[in-house]
């Protein structure tokens, strides 16, 4: 069984009278500890795909299954919990919280999901060593370099040891050689059997995952 299958997936939103595809009948599956890019223009429908993959929005039409679970089934306070435990988040705009240490970013959804504190402890430690940072746990983001943020964030996807990071844009506030470092970080999070999945409009980001989902108007493309 694959950890995620979408077939005939289906999103689309209305413009006066008339609905706009922003999925059009989206098919693919996922294994288990893959690396997959989805790429595609501004526009394209990968964004909306992304809510989708990581439970931010439901489809229209088509079946979604997240590790053998059928998502459209779920009301919300479920999909919140599905999103706490089976996917780690990674932004663009890192999303850290200004006012909290790295320590303090990485260890809130812990907090969230009811970690005893030890646990948490040990999670966060852990999440910050994988991402060579823990000498920086007591620093606030803005006393850390772009890079150092996003890695940060990474720790925070990792900590509560989801099956799934799911990074949209990873690279896309950084620069060119920063940006490598983080998709280092990845595949070195990849060999170490995780699986990834990147949102992304550069083709030098993509070509750097297992396998590439290309996606254009709303379907996906040879």
């Amino acid at each position: 069984m694959p950890l995620i299958h979408c077939e005939g997936v289906s999103k689309y939103y209305r413009m006066g009278d008339e609905p706009v595809h922003a999925l059009d009948n989206v098919s693919f599956d996922v294994e288990q500890g893959e690396f997959v890019a989805i790429m595609g223009p501004s526009g394209s429908g990968k964004s909306t795909l992304m809510n989708i993959i990581g439970c931010l929005d439901v489809a229209d039409q088509g079946q979604y299954d997240l590790d053998g679970t059928a998502v459209a089934r779920l009301k919300d306070n479920q999909l919140a919990e599905i999103r706490n435990r089976k996917i780690g988040f990674v932004f663009q705009s890192f999303n850290l919280l200004p006012r909290l240490s790295a320590y303090e970013n990485v260890e809130l959804p812990l907090t969230y999901r009811g970690v005893p504190r030890k646990e948490r402890a040990i999670l966060v430690t852990k999440a910050l060593e994988s991402v060579e940072l823990l000498d920086r746990k007591a620093h606030r983001p803005a006393e850390l370099s772009g890079g150092q943020q996003q890695r940060i964030a990474i720790a925070r996807a990792l900590a509560g040891d989801p099956p799934i990071l799911l990074a949209d844009e990873p690279t896309g506030a950084l620069d060119t050689r920063t940006g490598q470092e983080i998709m280092e970080l990845l595949k070195r999070l990849h060999a170490l059997g995780r699986t990834i999945i990147v949102i992304t409009h550069d083709p030098a980001i993509a070509s750097q995952a297992q396998r590439i989902i290309r996606i254009r108007d709303g379907r996906i493309v040879v």
